[in-house]
């Protein structure tokens, strides 16, 4: 390595200089001729500003990559969102896993600590129709301590204790908040459908062999990490609620609990708040009567883990809700290519196209709001039910991982194309994509402003944009065995 950046403020002030240049300029930059290079897509874009803007010549050391000042370089690509902002759309490789060794590892001296104690992150906007044209937005000099190091180093743990326990065949990313065992290799199957990536692991009470991982950051730590050197705007919900990370969900609990079988009117009545209008206003009373000063504040801990806070709005009788909780909309021509396994592609360089609804489902905060008829509660008279965290179970996930699949081959046949059935006042578009009835725990239903706002499959197929859901009858289960009801 060129040794004229071997501490923090010479790497800092030479990645500095990068913001705003090309890779096409960073390899002109270095004499080399770009005819020479093997720039076959986004992975290999990292090696390439190690090599020709830092001199740091590619190796597999176990050393962070600026051996002398202990920092780790991690180049992360950006995407954009519809309105042009930019937000990270990949979880970031650490470093490979191999079990024999992290079996006697421990946390304070661990081969993934040594790599995350000090990165140097540096943004860069993937430009897919010319890749040499990706540009480096802005870097991000990050150091592990505090609430960060304590979420890391538990979930570093949880791997370690499943190795341990000869049960690394065991691990997925859904164990993990920040640092997960993510899946690595080529992926896939054999031709006689065994999957590939199989190694050894040190234990072998259970199975012989595991699934080759990585450790790796997920994504949605990174990208709360990316809006906060943007200026966006954070509470803290350790901050706000005065709490600690150690019990983090349970003191969360212990709060919203205090709010149990009041209705809306009487918390917005003693936290002095006006009742507001539309479907936010269960959220907005709740934030609010908690400590939030902004009910539009995002919740940095919220993001950081990926945990989605949902209301469900039920019968008070039987917890029947009175509608499905939807998620964000997708576009069917990326959903399709999307793989239900995380994964890093160590051969390609590249993570494979992840399962977005899988994150999404990673961790909610259910809030039930109950009601005894659909119309005409008024929302001051709607009841604050009792709170609970849900993550799918393996059972669970497995349901949803073939449901999930069975869309993705009826968008691939073409079941999105429509058909208009006449109604009183109009018609009514309707798809041969399975129905909820047809579904045990999620389905695929309109999540649209109105008929104008349409999505497009790979067919040409035109449909009102979708989303997935979580079935009614689903959520009736997971309300009456929050309430331990049979």
């Amino acid at each position: 390595m060129d040794n004229k950046y071997i501490d923090v403020s010479s790497i800092s002030k030479r990645a500095s200089e990068s913001i705003g240049l090309t890779i096409r300029e960073i390899c002109d930059s270095s004499s080399i001729d770009i005819k020479e290079l093997n720039i076959k897509n986004k992975g290999n874009i990292g090696n390439l500003i190690e090599e020709h803007w830092f001199s740091i010549k590619n190796n597999n050391s176990p050393l962070p990559d600026f051996a002398e000042a202990g920092i780790e370089l991690k180049v992360i690509p950006l995407a954009k969102n519809k309105d042009n902002s930019y937000f990270v759309k990949e979880r970031t490789k650490i470093c490979s896993i191999d079990y024999h060794k992290l079996i006697d590892e421990e946390w304070d001296n661990s081969h993934a600590k040594i790599k995350i104690n000090k990165i140097l992150f540096m943004y860069y906007f993937y430009d897919k129709s010319d890749i040499l044209n990706s540009t480096i937005k802005k870097i991000d000099l990050f150091e592990l301590k505090g609430n960060d190091e304590l979420v890391i180093s538990n979930d570093w743990n949880s791997v370690h204790n499943y190795v341990k326990e000869g049960k690394a065949h065991e691990l997925s990313e859904t164990i993990s908040h920040v640092l997960a065992a993510s899946r690595s290799g080529s992926g896939g199957t054999d031709k006689y459908g065994v999957l590939k990536d199989l190694v050894s692991q040190p234990i072998k009470t259970y199975e012989d062999k595991a699934l080759k991982r990585a450790f790796s950051l997920k994504q949605s730590f990174t990208n709360q990490r990316w809006n906060e050197i943007n200026k966006k705007k954070y509470e803290s919900i350790l901050e706000t609620l005065h709490i600690s990370n150690g019990n983090f969900e349970e003191e969360i609990l212990s709060k919203l609990k205090l709010l149990e079988d009041l209705t809306l009117g009487e918390v917005a009545k003693r936290f002095n708040i006006n009742v507001p209008s539309g479907k936010n206003a269960a959220a907005t009373i709740i934030k609010k009567s908690i400590g939030f000063k902004n009910v539009n504040s995002r919740i940095k801990e919220f993001e950081q883990l990926g945990i989605q806070v949902k209301t469900i709005s039920t019968r008070k009788s039987d917890f029947k809700p009175w509608e499905a909780v939807s998620f964000p909309t997708f576009k069917l021509k990326e959903l399709v290519k999307e793989q239900w396994d995380e994964g890093i592609d160590e051969e390609e360089g590249l993570t494979w196209e992840r399962c977005s609804f899988k994150e999404e489902i990673n961790r909610i905060l259910f809030i039930p709001i109950l009601k005894n008829e659909k119309e005409g509660v008024p929302t001051d008279e709607k009841v604050i039910g009792k709170a609970f965290f849900w993550s799918p179970s393996s059972t669970e996930l497995e349901i949803i991982k073939k449901e999930w699949g069975n869309y993705i081959d009826e968008i691939n046949n073409g079941k999105v194309e429509i058909t208009r059935k006449p109604i009183k006042n109009g018609y009514k578009e309707i798809s041969k994509l399975s129905k909820e009835s047809d579904t045990k725990v999620i389905h695929i239903r309109p999540h649209s402003k109105d008929r104008k706002d349409r999505d497009e499959d790979h067919l040409g197929n035109s449909i009102v944009k979708q989303s997935f859901w979580l079935n009614k009858n689903f959520l009736q289960k997971l309300l009456k065995n929050n309430y331990n009801i049979s």
